[in-house]
């Protein structure tokens, strides 16, 4: 699925995660994997997967509650994990095989920092002018 398609106006992609080399070893996940579009915007965590039934999730940013970072010895050799990202109301993505799971930890957190400063400084202009 093209990100062009799903990306709302105004919407920035931070982040675009991929999946490991190893993801494509498992012959029952080849289609799943290259039918998989995963990206963190300044706004949203986005995961779908399926060609001919598609399955979509997405978390606004600011509900993200945590994120799960797991990582088998192999794992930790190569680099790749499973990611679980839990949201308010939203439920659990579980994101197989992502590599560099720690980065795209990172990345989750750094764009929820950078939405609390915006509504940080929005608000703050707001009692300004108060």
């Amino acid at each position: 699925m093209r990100i062009s398609k799903i990306i709302a106006p105004g919407e920035t992609i931070i982040y675009k995660p991929k999946l490991s080399k190893w993801a494509y070893l498992h012959l029952s996940r080849l289609v799943r994997n290259l039918t998989t579009t995963i990206f963190v915007s300044d706004k949203r965590f986005f995961h779908s997967h399926g060609w001919i039934n598609r399955h979509a999730h997405e978390i606004v940013i600011s509900k993200v509650e945590s994120i799960l970072v797991e990582q088998s010895f192999w794992g930790r050799i190569f680099n790749y994990g499973t990611v679980k990202v839990s949201g308010t109301g939203a439920g659990t993505i579980v994101l197989r095989f992502i590599k560099r799971p720690l980065e795209f930890q990172r990345q989750v957190r750094a764009a929820q920092n950078a939405e609390s400063e915006s509504h940080k400084k929005s608000d703050d202009k707001t009692n300004n002018e108060a």
